[in-house]
């Protein structure tokens, strides 16, 4: 049975609002784990970051590329159209809301570019950092992460220092 604590919990909070954006934006998702496990095996991706710049300035997946938000379409792929040729691309934001719904706008042009495949990162960066991943800023490894707001930021679990 559900429990309402666990809900109110940052994973329960979380988890729920990942299965949510995940009924309502049907895009490919990948892990954080299997993130890890790409990355570690140094294949060909490329980490979109669609937070706006201020989310990205605090803290972000290191490598990632930002791009806001509210990119057109046309914009993106006339801008990255010969980066995202034979590469995976993983899209991610806080909780993967924004991202989601860009990858939905992207997707198909991303593919007749030439993309390999596209996936959107489950939970965002808040999952991401949430099972420990590290995060950076412009000086290097960091312990910050943008809330987006207070009650998104409730999904944030606090790091032991």
């Amino acid at each position: 049975m559900f429990m309402l604590g666990n809900l109110l919990s940052p994973s329960g909070a979380l988890g729920a609002t990942e299965n949510m954006i995940e009924k309502t934006i049907p895009v490919p998702v990948i892990s954080a784990r299997e993130l890890v496990v790409m990355l570690d095996a140094k294949e060909s991706i490329i980490l979109f970051d669609t937070r706006t710049e201020e989310e990205y300035e605090k803290s972000h997946i290191e490598g990632a590329v930002h791009v806001e938000p509210n990119t057109p379409t046309e914009a993106f792929i006339e801008r990255y159209a010969d980066t995202i040729r034979n590469k995976k691309l993983v899209f991610y934001c806080s909780v993967g809301q924004r991202s989601s719904e860009f990858l939905n706008r992207v997707q198909q042009k991303c593919l007749d570019a030439g993309a390999i495949a596209c996936y959107n990162l489950r939970g965002g960066i808040f999952r991401w950092y949430n099972e420990g991943h590290p995060v950076v800023d412009f000086r290097g490894a960091t312990d910050d992460i943008h809330g987006y707001n207070p009650l998104w930021g409730m999904m944030i679990e606090k790091r032991r220092k």
